[in-house]
């Protein structure tokens, strides 16, 4: 398959090169503006190229594949990927602590190692040849919400993406240690901004107060009042309480470990359709996922604009930045996808990734979306679009009145804004 998808790529750049439209001494690529540039026309042997597509074309006659048809995607000239953290223990270790010597809320072994491979399937995906082995500050920054496991989830997304560096990097085996850009939860107006807002929680307050959320708790009253009991839950008892202990227990399930007390392999499974439901609901609130996601979608707008102003100045990706990564929760990536018309019925999994590429196309930029590298449809850009439009739709989204959203004035100085455990504003 590897020596297919060579050979495919190879074709493409043969049929891209556009000899009658181009400037003396350039040859682009149609579908990207970086994979060949400043090549002059004498350098290219044609001889040699169509050899590549002769070879190429035996190829697929050989093991019946099709040429014909075949939708290559170029590399993207910038990439912006918006990606969960990998798998954790619980937030929550009740009297499971044992199980988790990490503590709570931290990435397990296998979470780095999600990260890591998602690193690597990133380069490989979206960048191929046409991205250095080694980091530096004019092709990628990296922004992290405050907790451990996010940071850490960039950090190892990193060490995959960037697999090595030529000469002396101060570490063994020349490793890089790219930097991860993070604000204590208390202070983060990127991916946090709804925990300091009152307008979150008293919507929160409200969905609990909704039929459906009273069907559904009705159906659960019985596990509810047991769990109440012991004091698995603060408060009143609203199933926003319980989150996290059935968090605890989907986790031990996915890990295949003991349940706590008096919890059976069947109520595991339903506990963990009733955390996606809780999760994906809150979420699927379009204010909510606006008090959440809004920031976010303004620093992608802002990202856009500047890489556009770079091309349009510089003319060639290489002269400009080439992917931004934000490390961030599941909630960050649902509140996206509602705010633009694709609300997700459940929660993402561990290390999903979000992109959006660009490719300049010469001065008529183009947006393809994706999620987990297939193509990803919302009204008004199905699976791809116009720049100009996707940032119509970013634009679109975001609310008209932030302060009346967040309501940060209603509860004064009587509010409290909840810190998760494992993240730097705990310690």
């Amino acid at each position: 398959m590897k020596l297919q998808a060579l050979l495919v790529h190879c074709l493409k750049k043969v049929m891209a090169v556009d000899i009658g439209h181009q400037s003396p001494g350039r040859i682009r690529d149609r579908k990207g503006a970086c994979f060949l540039n400043r090549l002059s026309l004498s350098h290219v042997n044609r001889y040699l190229l169509l050899q590549t597509a002769l070879v190429l074309t035996m190829f697929c006659l050989f093991t019946g594949t099709p040429v014909l048809g075949v939708e290559v995607e170029a590399p993207a000239d910038y990439l912006i990927s918006l990606v969960r953290h990998g798998d954790r223990s619980p937030r929550d270790l009740g009297g499971m602590a044992k199980y988790w010597p990490m503590g709570p809320g931290q990435l397990t072994a296998a979470g780095l190692e999600q990260e890591y491979l998602l690193g690597k399937e990133i380069r490989r995906y979206y960048f191929s040849e046409t991205i250095p082995d080694f980091w530096s500050p004019k092709i990628s920054q990296h922004f992290a919400k405050g907790l451990d496991r996010t940071i850490q989830s960039a950090s190892a997304l990193l060490q995959g993406f960037y697999p090595g560096q030529v000469g002396n990097t101060g570490l063994p085996g020349g490793i890089q240690v790219p930097p991860v850009y993070a604000s204590p939860l208390a202070h983060d107006d990127l991916f946090s901004a709804q925990r300091l807002c009152p307008g979150y929680f008293h919507r929160v307050q409200a969905l609990e107060k909704s039929a459906d959320w009273l069907r559904k708790k009705e159906q659960h009253r019985d596990q509810l009042a047991f769990w109440i009991e012991l004091g698995e839950s603060e408060g009143t008892g609203d199933l926003y309480s319980f989150l996290p202990l059935i968090d605890r227990i989907a986790i031990h399930r996915i890990h295949h470990l003991p349940m706590p007390e008096d919890i059976s392999s069947q109520e595991a499974v339903g506990l963990e359709e009733l955390l996606h439901w809780i999760v994906s609901r809150i979420v699927a609130n379009y204010e909510i996922a606006q008090l959440i996601g809004a920031p976010l979608a303004k620093a992608m707008i802002k990202d856009f604009r500047r890489v556009q102003q770079c091309l349009e100045e510089q003319g060639s990706c290489h002269s400009c930045q080439r992917w931004t990564l934000y490390s961030a929760s599941d909630s960050n990536l649902l509140a996206i996808m509602t705010m633009l018309g694709a609300p997700s019925e459940k929660m993402v999994d561990y290390a999903t990734h979000f992109g959006v590429q660009l490719n300049w196309n010469g001065g008529r930029p183009e947006v393809a979306l994706s999620l987990n590298h297939k193509p990803f449809s919302v009204p008004g850009c199905i699976g791809r679009c116009s720049l100009d439009q996707w940032l119509f739709l970013l634009e679109r989204s975001l609310p008209d009145d932030w302060d009346y959203l967040c309501a940060k004035e209603s509860r004064g100085m009587n509010f409290t804004p909840y810190v998760p455990t494992g993240s730097v504003a705990s310690r």
